[in-house]
């Protein structure tokens, strides 16, 4: 007799990628892509749905390409609209080439292609552009530079790694939602105040106007930037710099005395929403040299954080003063200029050289010594004169008291006189969520370090990041507004069946991690079928997102 075939049972990952795939369709993304990079006919999987693999790869949970196949062997390719799977290994050579096509392409117009599309579908708007740049970390040497002059250089380290070669990686989104509709990478060397013009004018391309208002943080507040975008009819918000003659003149008045102001908004705390976070305008009329409007403002939360930052400087400053105290009258400071010299340089350190005061006291003390020579029945002595230091210091209680006036005081300055403070505010206050996409882009797509050999790869791989932050972006975005519009209760995403007022892509993702679909196969043949069941929680999500449960397992 024979022996039954055995059977054996495999596993393929779901988990979030029918949602990641649904926001990619209405992007167009693989339409979008084959116009730039058409299908030659002679590939056994085309070079755009390879590009796709990695934008979802890149959303889900960075791998290198060496584990790229692995990961897709994993995965139910019919979640994504792939009903067959693949008759070769997607091997780490298949992704490289196809990110070497996406470096030929032209990225400029696909760009625009593909951002428009998306503010279409999703009837994204385009008013307000909020725009910065971080630092993009890199492991070991990637020699070279870019058609478009991309080059790993030694900077102005956000990492905290100046050790390390690196990249400038600039981002805009749009106040709707934090969806980015620009990027563009730069070397490590570069500042942000050579950036903001070029990044103004593709913007400009995007959207056929210049009819948006542009936020940006004080590396815009240079003449050239400022006048670029007001000549060309466009608006920009931004803070000045505290080196400015205007912030140091306002400063000093308010410390000379007090300046009228009154609340023109109140909003709850962003750690802490049962409490209230209020911000005042000061009476005036400010302008700068020339000509644009300056609106002072203070704010409640920032003057609590200069009173406490102040007190752990002056306190860290006492503490340094302290440890200087048994060093004195040896080694370098026996002299009461050089004692002096060391704890100044400790005031400057911490800054707070104008509120404390200085006292070294001398202490002479004559000592008997007893004079050189054989030593006799009398022996001789003499009368020396030691001169020793005392260091105290105090704090400067009118100089203090002076300094918390300027509290929570910040300028922002605005091209558009047509625009009200309070706006100007407002508009300013949504620069965070710009700092919390790059948060995201460092932590859960995990941009760096740098993983490639090429420059050319990596230059094509921070367009794909790009992507995927879109991607991001619009699913949380998406999940919100229906969320809104519903009044739906509150997503249950978090441990405990805990409620998520605030929904983001990534707890949205974690929540649909691990469910999967099973094959049972014998004889190389499937004949049983099985899927993981979805909780409410998933129904709920699949239902904000038009997403058929049976078009979540096959998205054909």
């Amino acid at each position: 007799m024979s022996r039954a075939a055995s059977k054996n049972l495999c596993r393929y990952q779901v988990g979030g990628l029918p949602l990641i795939d649904s926001i990619l369709q209405q992007m167009r993304l693989r339409e979008i892509l084959l116009e730039y990079i058409p299908d030659s006919g002679r590939e056994a999987v085309p070079s755009v749905d390879v590009l796709k693999l990695l934008v979802i790869n890149l959303t889900v949970a960075k791998d290198p390409l060496y584990e790229l196949a692995h990961w897709v062997e994993s995965l139910d390719l019919r979640a994504i609209g792939y009903p067959v799977r693949p008759s070769i290994r997607l091997t780490d050579d298949r992704f490289a080439r196809a990110l070497d096509k996406l470096y030929e392409a032209d990225r400029a117009s696909l760009t625009t292609r593909l951002v428009v599309s998306c503010l279409k579908s999703f009837e994204v708007q385009f008013t307000r552009i909020h725009s910065d740049s971080t630092t993009v970390k890199a492991f070991g040497l990637i020699p070279g530079r870019t058609r478009s002059g991309l080059e790993l250089r030694h900077g102005h380290s956000k990492d905290h790694r100046p050790d390390l070669r690196q990249l400038v990686f600039q981002l805009s989104i749009s106040h709707d939602g934090a969806v980015p509709v620009y990027h563009h990478v730069y070397p490590g060397n570069r500042n942000d105040d050579t950036t903001h013009i070029e990044t103004w004018d593709r913007l400009c391309e995007i959207h056929g106007s210049s009819e948006f208002l542009y936020v940006a943080d004080c590396k815009l507040c240079t003449q050239k930037q400022l006048a670029h975008i007001v000549s060309h009819e466009g608006g920009a918000i931004t803070i000045l710099p505290q080196n400015r003659t205007e912030v140091r003149s306002f400063k000093q008045a308010l410390r000379d005395g007090s300046i009228a102001k009154r609340i023109i908004w109140r909003r709850p705390k962003p750690s802490d929403e049962s409490q209230t976070e209020s911000f005042a305008l000061f009476e005036g009329s400010y302008q700068t040299n020339h000509g644009y409007s300056i609106y002072w403002f203070s704010s409640s939360e920032k003057r609590q954080r200069d009173r406490n930052s102040r007190q752990q400087r002056l306190e860290a400053t006492e503490a340094a003063l302290s440890d200087l105290l048994p060093k004195l009258n040896r080694c370098r400071l026996k002299t009461r200029i050089e004692i002096r010299r060391a704890a100044i340089a400790i005031l400057k350190k911490y800054q707070v050289d104008s509120f404390l005061n200085l006292h070294i006291e001398i202490h002479i003390e004559r000592r008997p010594h007893q004079c050189r020579g054989r030593p006799g029945k009398y022996p001789r002595y003499q009368l020396r004169r030691h001169t020793s230091y005392i260091l105290d210091w105090s704090r400067n209680s009118e100089a203090l008291l002076r300094e918390a006036r300027t509290d929570g005081v910040f300028p922002l300055l605005c091209t558009d006189p047509a625009i009200s403070p309070k706006q100007v505010l407002q508009a300013y206050k949504f620069q965070p969520r710009l700092e919390k996409r790059f948060a995201q882009f460092k932590s859960i797509h995990r941009a760096t370090p740098l993983l490639f050999k090429k420059i050319s790869r990596v230059e094509a791989n921070m367009f794909l990041f790009f992507i995927s932050l879109m991607v991001q972006a619009l699913l949380e975005r998406l999940v919100r507004q229906r969320l809104k519009q519903k009044k739906h209760l509150p997503l249950k995403l978090y441990p405990e069946d805990r409620d998520a007022p605030h929904p983001t892509t990534s707890q949205i993702l974690k929540t649909f991690d691990g469910l999967s679909s099973y094959v049972v196969t014998q004889n190389d043949r499937p004949i049983e079928h099985y899927r993981d069941e979805l909780n409410d929680t998933h129904k709920a999500v699949l239902k904000l997102l038009d997403i058929d449960e049976n078009t979540f397992w096959d998205s054909k």
